[in-house]
C-alpha cells in the first residue's frame, strides 16, 4: 500500500553521464566572473551609446573624469534659458568648442561661446577664436553675388560664357548665372581631373580645369549639390566682371569686413592660424554603429548620403569626396595648406557673431541695423535674390529641397515646421539663419562634428527655443494691442 506520493522508480542499464566542466569554471570566482562578463560589456556598451560622442572614455562608462566646462557670454534676460540649454550640450558631451549668436528685430540678444578650441593646449573657445564653417560660407558668397547683380555687373538670366567665353564648352553652352547659384549648372563634381589643393594657389589654371570639366548631365539641367565646384566657378565669374578683378574674399574683406563689423575669411592670414579652433570628426566607432544597427535604435541615425558616399560610382561621391581638393576630410582642414586658398563654398573662417550679423542684416530685408551702417542690399534685389523657386529633388542630397533665385534656401526643418527659415547650413552642423517675418537671426558654429545632413539636436534645441520665446512675445504683443483697441472704441 502507497502512502502519499512517492517518486516514480525508474530503472535503466546506463548509468547518467556525468558532465565535466571546463576547468576555469570548477573556480567560483572565475565562474562568477564569467557570467558576469556579457551584463558588464553590455553595461559598457549601454554607457557608450547614450553618452556624448566627445567625453572621455572614462566619463562614458563609469562617470569619472569629466570635464568642466566654462560658458561665457552675453545672454538678453528674456532669452536666458538659450544659455542653459548651450551648457547642456557641453554637458551631455555633444561639444568641445561652440559659439552661437542670435539677433532679434537687429538687436543681438544673444551672444554665447563655451568649451575649449584645442582639447591638447586646453585654450578657451572664446570670443577671439575663429572657426571653419564650410558649406555655411556659401550665405556669404551668395550676398556678394545678390549685390554684383543689383549693380548691374551680373544677371541671373545670362549665360555663364557672356561673362567667361571658354566655359562654353563639354555642353555647358546654355547654362545660366541662375543655374549654378541654384546648383543644375551640370558641374557638381570634376572627374576629368583629381582636384589637389596646389590647383587652388593659381586662379589662372584653377579656371582652366573648370572650364575644361563636361556637363556632367550632357547638357540636360539637373539638381545636383554643387558642394565645393559653386563657389570656384562663382569666384572666376565675379573675378572677370569686377572691375579691379577682386576674388570673393577680398571683396568680403573690403566691402563687407569694416561696414558691417564682420569677420570672414576665405584666405586665412598666416597670422590668424593661432585663433582657428581644431576640428574633430565625429567618432568613427559611432559612425559604423549608426551604420549597422537599425534606425529606429539611434537618435539621430545616419541619412542615406553617407552610405553612398563610400561608393566610388555614386553621385555623392563624386561631388563630396573626389571633387573635394585632394578628397579632404574635414580633419585634413586643420593644415595650413587648407586655410590659404578660396574656397567660397566651403573655405569660410569666421565666428557665429559674423554671421549672425549677416544674418541680421538679410533678416531686415538688407537695410541696416546700426546707426550709420550702409545698405547690404536694395530691397528689389533682396526680394529677387530671396524669390523661391519650386521645390526639386536633388541628385546629390537625396532631399527635396527648395531654393532661392540667389541661390539661398528655404527650410521648414525636423522640430522647427511651424517656421520659415531661410540661409544655409555647413557640414558638421553650423548654421546660418534668418526669418523677415519675427526678424530673427540664428547663427552657430563648432568644432566638434556631427553627421547630420542640415543642422542636428544642439543647435535645433537652441534655434527651437529662441523661436518660441520670439513667438511668445509676439502672442502677448498681439493681444496687448488688441485689448488697447478694444478699450479706445469703448
Amino acid at each position: 500500500m502507497v502512502t502519499g506520493e512517492q517518486e516514480p522508480l525508474v530503472f535503466s542499464a546506463y548509468p547518467k553521464k556525468q558532465t565535466k566542466q571546463p576547468w576555469f569554471l570548477r573556480n567560483p570566482i572565475i565562474r562568477n566572473i564569467t557570467l558576469a562578463t556579457p551584463f558588464v560589456l553590455g553595461f559598457i556598451l549601454y554607457r557608450y551609446v547614450i553618452s556624448g560622442p566627445f567625453l572621455p572614455l572614462s566619463c562614458q562608462i563609469i562617470g569619472l573624469e569629466c570635464p568642466s566646462i566654462q560658458v561665457s557670454g552675453y545672454t538678453d534676460p528674456e532669452f536666458a534659458s538659450i544659455r542653459k540649454i548651450f551648457a547642456e550640450n557641453f554637458e551631455n558631451g555633444d561639444e568641445i568648442g561652440a559659439s552661437v549668436t542670435m539677433f532679434y528685430e537687429g538687436v543681438q540678444v544673444v551672444e554665447l561661446q563655451g568649451g575649449v578650441m584645442d582639447t591638447r593646449t586646453q585654450r578657451p573657445y572664446d570670443r577671439d577664436t575663429l572657426q571653419l564653417v564650410f558649406s555655411s560660407s556659401k550665405s556669404f558668397a551668395s550676398t556678394v553675388i545678390a549685390r554684383f547683380v543689383e549693380k548691374g555687373l551680373l544677371d541671373y538670366n545670362e549665360k555663364i560664357a557672356t561673362y567667361w567665353p571658354e566655359f562654353a564648352q563639354g555642353n555647358k553652352e546654355n547654362v545660366t548665372l541662375g543655374d549654378l547659384m541654384v546648383h543644375r549648372a551640370g558641374v557638381s563634381f570634376i572627374d576629368h581631373h583629381t582636384m589637389k589643393i596646389e590647383d587652388l594657389t593659381d586662379m589662372d589654371h584653377l579656371a582652366k580645369i573648370l572650364q575644361e570639366q563636361p556637363h556632367n548631365w550632357n547638357g540636360v539641367p539637373t539638381r545636383a549639390y554643387h558642394a565645393c565646384t559653386r563657389g570656384w566657378y562663382l569666384n572666376e565669374i565675379v573675378r572677370r566682371v569686377d572691375p579691379q578683378h577682386r576674388t570673393i574674399g577680398k571683396i568680403i574683406d573690403q566691402e563687407l569686413s569694416d561696414s558691417y563689423d564682420i569677420e570672414f575669411h576665405l584666405s586665412l592670414p598666416e597670422k590668424m592660424d593661432s585663433r582657428v579652433a581644431t576640428i574633430y570628426e565625429y567618432p568613427l566607432l559611432r559612425v559604423l554603429g549608426k551604420m549597422i544597427f537599425p534606425s529606429w535604435l539611434i537618435a539621430e541615425p545616419l541619412h542615406e548620403i553617407f552610405k553612398d558616399m563610400i561608393n566610388p560610382r555614386s553621385i555623392p561621391f563624386k561631388s563630396l569626396v573626389h571633387s573635394a581638393p585632394n578628397q579632404a576630410q574635414p580633419g585634413a582642414y586643420n593644415r595650413r595648406e587648407f586655410r590659404v586658398s578660396e574656397g567660397p563654398s566651403y573655405s569660410g573662417i569666421t565666428n557665429s557673431r559674423s554671421m549672425g550679423k549677416l544674418a541680421a542684416l538679410l533678416a531686415n530685408k538688407g537695410q541696416p541695423i546700426r546707426h550709420g551702417e550702409p545698405v547690404l542690399l536694395s530691397e528689389t534685389a533682396y526680394e529677387l535674390a530671396l524669390k523661391p523657386l519650386p521645390p526639386v529633388y536633388d541628385a546629390v542630397l537625396h532631399e527635396t529641397m527648395v531654393p532661392t533665385v540667389g541661390g539661398y534656401g528655404v527650410w521648414r526643418l525636423e522640430g522647427l515646421e511651424d517656421i520659415e527659415l531661410l540661409g544655409w547650413g555647413g557640414s558638421g552642423g553650423s548654421l546660418l539663419f534668418w526669418n523677415n517675418e519675427y526678424k530673427i537671426a540664428f547663427a552657430y558654429c563648432m568644432n566638434a562634428f556631427n553627421t547630420a545632413l542640415l543642422g542636428d539636436k544642439r543647435a535645433k534645441r537652441m534655434l527651437r527655443e529662441f523661436v518660441d520665446i520670439v513667438k511668445a512675445k509676439h502672442k502677448s504683443s498681439s493681444s496687448s494691442l488688441n485689448s488697447s483697441s478694444t478699450n479706445c472704441s469703448s
